[in-house]
Protein backbone atom coordinates (compact mmCIF):
# COMPACT_ATOMS: atom_id res chain seq x y z
CA UNK A 1 0.00 0.00 0.00
CA UNK A 2 0.94 3.40 -0.77
CA UNK A 3 0.51 7.07 1.03
CA UNK A 4 -1.73 8.80 -1.46
CA UNK A 5 -2.45 12.68 -0.31
CA UNK A 6 1.16 13.56 -0.20
CA UNK A 7 3.57 14.65 -2.94
CA UNK A 8 5.77 12.81 -4.60
CA UNK A 9 8.64 13.87 -7.40
CA UNK A 10 6.48 12.76 -10.80
CA UNK A 11 9.71 14.17 -13.02
CA UNK A 12 12.22 16.85 -13.81
CA UNK A 13 10.79 20.16 -14.85
CA UNK A 14 13.01 19.97 -18.42
CA UNK A 15 11.82 16.52 -19.14
CA UNK A 16 8.13 17.55 -19.92
CA UNK A 17 7.77 20.28 -23.05
CA UNK A 18 5.42 19.87 -25.56
CA UNK A 19 4.85 16.25 -26.08
CA UNK A 20 2.97 14.36 -23.51
CA UNK A 21 5.13 11.88 -21.14
CA UNK A 22 4.00 8.28 -20.17
CA UNK A 23 4.66 7.04 -16.92
CA UNK A 24 3.58 5.07 -13.61
CA UNK A 25 3.21 6.44 -10.20
CA UNK A 26 1.99 4.05 -7.26
CA UNK A 27 0.69 1.62 -9.84
CA UNK A 28 -1.16 4.25 -12.08
CA UNK A 29 -0.82 5.26 -15.59
CA UNK A 30 -0.16 8.88 -15.80
CA UNK A 31 0.47 11.28 -18.85
CA UNK A 32 2.31 14.44 -18.49
CA UNK A 33 2.20 17.60 -20.56
CA UNK A 34 2.39 21.12 -21.19
CA UNK A 35 -0.46 23.51 -22.52
CA UNK A 36 0.21 26.28 -24.50
CA UNK A 37 1.44 28.54 -21.19
CA UNK A 38 3.54 26.09 -20.18
CA UNK A 39 1.52 25.19 -17.58
CA UNK A 40 1.85 21.44 -16.66
CA UNK A 41 -0.93 19.06 -16.61
CA UNK A 42 -1.10 15.28 -15.40
CA UNK A 43 -3.88 13.21 -16.18
CA UNK A 44 -5.18 9.38 -16.22
CA UNK A 45 -3.18 8.29 -18.89
CA UNK A 46 -6.19 6.06 -20.94
CA UNK A 47 -8.56 7.59 -23.20
CA UNK A 48 -12.24 6.98 -21.61
CA UNK A 49 -13.15 6.05 -25.00
CA UNK A 50 -11.00 2.83 -25.76
CA UNK A 51 -8.78 3.12 -23.61
CA UNK A 52 -5.31 3.98 -25.09
CA UNK A 53 -2.32 5.41 -23.35
CA UNK A 54 -3.20 9.68 -23.80
CA UNK A 55 0.22 9.82 -24.08
CA UNK A 56 0.43 8.19 -27.22
CA UNK A 57 -1.52 11.21 -28.27
CA UNK A 58 -0.27 14.77 -28.63
CA UNK A 59 -1.00 18.27 -26.96
CA UNK A 60 -3.19 20.49 -29.23
CA UNK A 61 -4.53 24.05 -28.38
CA UNK A 62 -3.46 23.80 -25.11
CA UNK A 63 -6.03 20.27 -24.93
CA UNK A 64 -4.51 16.64 -24.61
CA UNK A 65 -5.87 15.11 -27.95
CA UNK A 66 -6.16 11.17 -28.32
CA UNK A 67 -4.15 9.46 -30.68
CA UNK A 68 -7.06 6.69 -31.36
CA UNK A 69 -9.96 9.00 -32.34
CA UNK A 70 -9.02 12.67 -32.01
CA UNK A 71 -10.76 13.16 -27.86
CA UNK A 72 -9.34 16.09 -26.46
CA UNK A 73 -9.62 16.86 -22.73
CA UNK A 74 -8.59 19.66 -21.19
CA UNK A 75 -6.50 19.73 -17.81
CA UNK A 76 -9.48 19.19 -15.20
CA UNK A 77 -9.54 15.91 -16.99
CA UNK A 78 -12.73 16.97 -18.82
CA UNK A 79 -13.44 15.78 -22.70
CA UNK A 80 -13.91 19.09 -24.69
CA UNK A 81 -14.31 18.00 -28.27
CA UNK A 82 -15.33 14.77 -29.95
CA UNK A 83 -14.29 15.25 -33.50
CA UNK A 84 -17.91 14.55 -36.09
CA UNK A 85 -20.29 15.19 -33.21
CA UNK A 86 -21.28 18.99 -31.02
CA UNK A 87 -22.24 16.89 -28.25
CA UNK A 88 -19.83 15.64 -25.52
CA UNK A 89 -20.78 12.30 -23.97
CA UNK A 90 -21.65 12.42 -20.38
CA UNK A 91 -19.60 11.57 -18.10
CA UNK A 92 -16.68 11.39 -21.21
CA UNK A 93 -13.60 12.56 -18.40
CA UNK A 94 -10.41 10.81 -17.14
CA UNK A 95 -8.93 11.48 -13.68
CA UNK A 96 -6.71 14.74 -12.77
CA UNK A 97 -3.75 15.02 -10.51
CA UNK A 98 -2.30 18.40 -9.16
CA UNK A 99 1.04 19.08 -10.40
CA UNK A 100 3.14 21.78 -8.72
CA UNK A 101 6.53 22.86 -10.56
CA UNK A 102 9.17 23.95 -7.37
CA UNK A 103 12.77 23.49 -6.98
CA UNK A 104 13.10 22.17 -10.80
CA UNK A 105 11.17 19.12 -10.07
CA UNK A 106 7.75 18.28 -10.71
CA UNK A 107 5.69 17.51 -7.81
CA UNK A 108 2.27 15.60 -8.33
CA UNK A 109 -0.29 14.83 -5.53
CA UNK A 110 -1.59 11.17 -6.33
CA UNK A 111 -4.67 11.35 -3.82
CA UNK A 112 -7.83 13.64 -3.19
CA UNK A 113 -7.00 16.44 -5.35
CA UNK A 114 -9.28 18.65 -3.19
CA UNK A 115 -6.79 17.87 -0.61
CA UNK A 116 -3.76 18.90 -2.26
CA UNK A 117 -1.96 21.44 0.05
CA UNK A 118 1.56 23.12 -1.94
CA UNK A 119 2.56 24.18 1.39
CA UNK A 120 2.98 20.47 2.56
CA UNK A 121 5.92 20.57 -0.47
CA UNK A 122 9.47 19.70 1.60
CA UNK A 123 11.37 22.79 1.71
CA UNK A 124 14.63 21.67 -0.56
CA UNK A 125 15.60 25.12 -0.26
CA UNK A 126 19.11 24.88 -1.50
CA UNK A 127 17.84 23.60 -5.15
CA UNK A 128 17.35 27.05 -5.88
CA UNK A 129 18.97 29.41 -3.62
CA UNK A 130 21.24 31.89 -5.41
CA UNK A 131 24.22 31.09 -2.53
CA UNK A 132 23.87 27.45 -3.29
CA UNK A 133 25.04 24.88 -6.16
CA UNK A 134 22.88 21.90 -7.08
CA UNK A 135 23.69 18.93 -9.05
CA UNK A 136 21.70 15.83 -9.35
CA UNK A 137 20.15 13.25 -11.72
CA UNK A 138 17.09 11.06 -12.56
CA UNK A 139 17.02 6.69 -12.23
CA UNK A 140 14.53 4.38 -12.82
CA UNK A 141 15.86 1.76 -10.03
CA UNK A 142 14.56 -2.14 -10.02
CA UNK A 143 13.34 -2.43 -6.48
CA UNK A 144 10.68 -1.31 -4.41
CA UNK A 145 10.63 2.18 -3.24
CA UNK A 146 11.27 1.46 0.52
CA UNK A 147 14.44 -0.98 0.37
CA UNK A 148 15.91 2.89 -1.54
CA UNK A 149 14.37 4.40 1.86
CA UNK A 150 16.18 2.20 4.17
CA UNK A 151 19.57 2.02 2.63
CA UNK A 152 19.89 6.13 2.88
CA UNK A 153 18.91 5.80 6.09
CA UNK A 154 20.73 3.46 7.15
CA UNK A 155 24.58 5.38 7.91
CA UNK A 156 25.95 2.05 9.03
CA UNK A 157 26.48 0.30 5.29
CA UNK A 158 29.10 3.32 4.28
CA UNK A 159 32.30 1.72 5.44
CA UNK A 160 31.10 -1.38 3.96
CA UNK A 161 29.20 -0.08 0.69
CA UNK A 162 30.96 3.31 0.23
CA UNK A 163 34.95 2.64 1.68
CA UNK A 164 36.79 4.79 -0.97
CA UNK A 165 34.51 7.63 -0.11
CA UNK A 166 32.21 8.34 2.85
CA UNK A 167 32.88 5.27 4.48
CA UNK A 168 34.62 5.77 8.01
CA UNK A 169 34.39 3.33 11.44
CA UNK A 170 33.44 6.70 12.79
CA UNK A 171 29.73 5.82 11.97
CA UNK A 172 29.24 2.65 13.11
CA UNK A 173 31.53 3.66 16.15
CA UNK A 174 28.96 6.47 17.01
CA UNK A 175 25.64 5.64 18.28
CA UNK A 176 23.09 8.24 16.47
CA UNK A 177 20.80 11.17 18.56
CA UNK A 178 17.16 10.07 16.99
CA UNK A 179 14.53 12.51 17.35
CA UNK A 180 10.53 11.58 16.23
CA UNK A 181 7.53 14.38 15.85
CA UNK A 182 4.23 13.47 14.65
CA UNK A 183 5.61 14.24 10.88
CA UNK A 184 9.54 13.57 10.63
CA UNK A 185 12.17 11.28 12.29
CA UNK A 186 15.35 12.55 12.18
CA UNK A 187 18.95 11.36 13.57
CA UNK A 188 22.36 12.80 14.22
CA UNK A 189 26.00 11.77 14.51
CA UNK A 190 28.44 13.78 15.24
CA UNK A 191 32.15 12.27 14.98
CA UNK A 192 35.04 14.12 16.53
CA UNK A 193 38.22 14.43 16.15
CA UNK A 194 38.32 11.74 13.85
CA UNK A 195 40.00 11.18 10.28
CA UNK A 196 38.53 12.68 7.57
CA UNK A 197 36.36 10.09 5.41
CA UNK A 198 38.03 10.33 1.87
CA UNK A 199 35.44 12.49 0.07
CA UNK A 200 35.54 14.93 2.87
CA UNK A 201 39.49 15.31 2.63
CA UNK A 202 39.07 15.90 -0.52
CA UNK A 203 36.36 18.57 -0.39
CA UNK A 204 38.01 20.27 3.05
CA UNK A 205 41.62 19.57 1.61
CA UNK A 206 42.98 18.22 4.61
CA UNK A 207 44.54 14.78 5.83
CA UNK A 208 44.36 16.23 9.66
CA UNK A 209 41.37 15.46 11.95
CA UNK A 210 37.95 16.54 11.80
CA UNK A 211 34.43 17.42 13.60
CA UNK A 212 32.50 15.73 11.16
CA UNK A 213 28.71 15.87 11.00
CA UNK A 214 25.82 13.41 9.43
CA UNK A 215 22.37 14.62 10.09
CA UNK A 216 19.10 12.94 8.42
CA UNK A 217 15.66 14.20 8.07
CA UNK A 218 12.99 11.51 6.69
CA UNK A 219 9.43 13.09 5.84
CA UNK A 220 6.66 10.52 4.67
CA UNK A 221 6.12 9.54 1.80
CA UNK A 222 10.01 9.30 0.99
CA UNK A 223 12.37 12.33 1.38
CA UNK A 224 15.46 11.41 2.99
CA UNK A 225 17.26 15.06 3.77
CA UNK A 226 21.22 15.50 4.77
CA UNK A 227 23.11 18.00 6.06
CA UNK A 228 26.66 16.62 5.94
CA UNK A 229 29.90 18.06 6.70
CA UNK A 230 33.43 18.43 8.58
CA UNK A 231 35.64 21.25 9.73
CA UNK A 232 38.69 21.41 11.58
CA UNK A 233 38.46 19.44 14.95
CA UNK A 234 37.57 21.74 18.27
CA UNK A 235 36.33 24.93 15.72
CA UNK A 236 32.77 24.86 17.22
CA UNK A 237 31.34 23.25 14.53
CA UNK A 238 28.97 21.12 16.92
CA UNK A 239 27.58 24.76 18.73
CA UNK A 240 26.89 26.55 15.23
CA UNK A 241 30.41 27.54 13.66
CA UNK A 242 30.45 25.94 10.07
CA UNK A 243 33.01 28.74 9.16
CA UNK A 244 36.07 26.56 9.26
CA UNK A 245 34.75 23.80 7.16
CA UNK A 246 32.42 22.23 4.66
CA UNK A 247 28.87 21.85 4.31
CA UNK A 248 26.89 19.99 1.67
CA UNK A 249 23.08 18.91 1.79
CA UNK A 250 21.90 16.10 -0.17
CA UNK A 251 18.23 15.09 -0.91
CA UNK A 252 16.99 11.43 -2.24
CA UNK A 253 13.56 11.25 -2.49
CA UNK A 254 11.25 8.08 -4.22
CA UNK A 255 8.18 7.86 -5.67
CA UNK A 256 6.97 3.94 -6.60
CA UNK A 257 6.02 3.06 -9.95
CA UNK A 258 5.10 -1.08 -8.95
CA UNK A 259 5.69 -3.15 -6.08
CA UNK A 260 9.07 -3.79 -7.41
CA UNK A 261 10.42 -0.40 -9.27
CA UNK A 262 10.54 2.93 -8.72
CA UNK A 263 11.64 7.05 -9.44
CA UNK A 264 14.44 8.22 -7.80
CA UNK A 265 15.29 11.77 -7.42
CA UNK A 266 18.63 12.27 -6.12
CA UNK A 267 20.76 15.74 -5.92
CA UNK A 268 23.60 17.09 -3.91
CA UNK A 269 24.46 21.02 -2.85
CA UNK A 270 27.18 23.04 -1.68
CA UNK A 271 27.94 26.67 -0.13
CA UNK A 272 31.32 26.67 -1.36
CA UNK A 273 33.32 27.14 -3.98
CA UNK A 274 30.26 28.22 -5.91
CA UNK A 275 31.80 29.42 -8.90
CA UNK A 276 34.27 26.66 -9.62
CA UNK A 277 32.73 24.55 -12.23
CA UNK A 278 35.68 22.11 -11.83
CA UNK A 279 34.71 21.46 -8.36
CA UNK A 280 30.78 21.34 -9.24
CA UNK A 281 31.57 18.50 -11.73
CA UNK A 282 33.99 16.31 -9.33
CA UNK A 283 30.88 16.52 -6.91
CA UNK A 284 28.27 15.78 -9.17
CA UNK A 285 30.62 12.57 -10.31
CA UNK A 286 31.38 11.54 -6.76
CA UNK A 287 28.57 11.38 -5.66
CA UNK A 288 26.98 9.71 -8.94
CA UNK A 289 29.48 6.86 -8.47
CA UNK A 290 28.30 6.67 -4.57
CA UNK A 291 24.79 6.59 -5.20
CA UNK A 292 25.06 4.30 -7.90
CA UNK A 293 26.68 1.67 -5.68
CA UNK A 294 23.88 2.24 -3.07
CA UNK A 295 21.20 1.18 -6.45
CA UNK A 296 23.65 -1.84 -6.87
CA UNK A 297 22.65 -3.11 -3.22
CA UNK A 298 18.91 -2.12 -3.63
CA UNK A 299 18.27 -3.99 -6.74
CA UNK A 300 20.70 -7.29 -5.96
CA UNK A 301 18.53 -7.11 -2.97
CA UNK A 302 15.20 -6.98 -4.68
CA UNK A 303 16.36 -9.74 -6.77
CA UNK A 304 17.27 -12.01 -3.69
CA UNK A 305 13.96 -11.08 -2.49
CA UNK A 306 11.99 -11.94 -5.35
CA UNK A 307 13.32 -15.50 -4.76
CA UNK A 308 12.31 -16.48 -1.83
CA UNK A 309 8.77 -17.13 -0.16
CA UNK A 310 9.65 -17.43 3.26
CA UNK A 311 11.74 -14.93 4.91
CA UNK A 312 11.95 -13.34 8.77
CA UNK A 313 14.58 -10.24 8.85
CA UNK A 314 16.83 -10.35 11.53
CA UNK A 315 17.06 -6.59 13.41
CA UNK A 316 20.12 -5.10 14.95
CA UNK A 317 20.30 -2.08 17.13
CA UNK A 318 21.68 0.21 14.20
CA UNK A 319 18.39 -0.62 12.47
CA UNK A 320 16.65 1.92 15.35
CA UNK A 321 16.56 4.98 13.51
CA UNK A 322 15.09 3.10 9.83
CA UNK A 323 12.57 1.28 11.82
CA UNK A 324 11.58 4.52 13.34
CA UNK A 325 11.24 5.57 9.40
CA UNK A 326 9.03 2.68 8.56
CA UNK A 327 6.91 2.75 11.28
CA UNK A 328 5.86 6.47 10.35
CA UNK A 329 5.39 6.24 7.48
CA UNK A 330 2.90 3.10 8.04
CA UNK A 331 1.14 5.13 10.94
CA UNK A 332 0.67 7.60 7.92
CA UNK A 333 -0.98 5.01 5.56
CA UNK A 334 -3.10 3.40 8.05
CA UNK A 335 -4.25 6.90 8.81
CA UNK A 336 -5.21 7.69 5.46
CA UNK A 337 -6.84 3.98 4.66
CA UNK A 338 -8.97 4.33 8.16
CA UNK A 339 -10.28 7.57 7.00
Amino acid sequence: MYLRNCWYIAGLSGEVTNEPVGKIFLGEPVVLFRTSDGTVAALEDRCCHRHLPLSLGKVSNGHLQCGYHGLEFDVSGACVSVPGQSRVPPGAAVRRYPVVEMYDWLWIWMGDPDAADQGLIPDVFWRDDPGWVATGEYWAVACAYDLLIDIQLDNTHAPFVHPDTLGSSAITDTAPRVERTDRTVSAGRWMMDVVPSPTFARASGTEENVDRWLLWEFTPPSLCAFDIGCAIAGSGAETGDRSQGVTLHTAHFVTPETETSCHYFWSVGRNYNTDDIAVTGAMHTEFKSIFSEDVEIVEAQQKSLDNTSVWQPIDVNADAPVLQARQLLKNFISAETDA
